[in-house]
Order: C-alpha cells, then structure tokens, then sequence
C-alpha cells in the first residue's frame, strides 16, 4: 500500500457499511502512520494505554465527543467530522436511525 494513501479514501474504497470511530482510527493507524503498532500509536502518539486504543479500534468502548475532538488534533483530522462520526457510533448503539449534521456556524447570543 502506498505510503500517501489517505485512511478516509482507504476506508471509502474497502468497506460497505457505516463508518465507526474504531474503524476510523484503526486505518489512520495503517494508513497515514504505516502500520504503527497499537503499543507504538497509543503511548507514542494518541497518549493512551495500548488496551484503550484497542478496545475503541475493535468498537468495545467508544469516546466521548471531548475525547473524539482531542484525537482530531492530536492526528490533524478534521474535528467536525471525528465528532459526527462518535455520535453516529452513539445513536447507532441506542438503535436510532438517524443521521447527524453538524454545522460549522457558531451561535450567537441572544
């Protein structure tokens, strides 16, 4: 696999159904940082034990959306999509059908 490919245009071109946050960081892990091991990733770049790391790849434990918004930096990943995604995870847990959108547009006070 090429060294540049991207993990989203990896994910759109080998899976057929929805996207999870584990799924997600699982191929920025092999994509963009070339197959880093799960111990490498976790402590040398995500700071989190090599077992978090593994429970959210493998979708046992997801993040919160202050977490999703932490990885997003932390990777140089658009933080709007990281949190559609964590809270796609979370309706689709609660067996909701629905369908997130988030608006980059800040409220302004009343």
């Amino acid at each position: 696999m090429s060294k540049n490919v991207r993990a989203i245009d990896f994910l759109d071109a080998h899976i057929n159904q929805p996207l999870t946050f584990g799924a997600l960081i699982k191929n920025i892990r092999l994509t963009e940082y070339e197959n880093m091991t799960q111990h490498t990733f976790a402590s040398e770049v995500l700071g989190i034990s090599k077992t978090r790391l593994s429970d959210i790849e493998n979708d046992r434990k997801g993040v919160t959306i202050g977490k999703a918004i932490e990885l997003a930096k932390i990777l140089g990943q658009n933080k709007r999509f990281f949190v559609t995604i964590v809270m796609q995870d979370m309706l689709r847990k609660n067996n909701l059908d629905y369908s997130i959108n988030i608006d980059d547009n800040k409220l302004s006070p009343a």
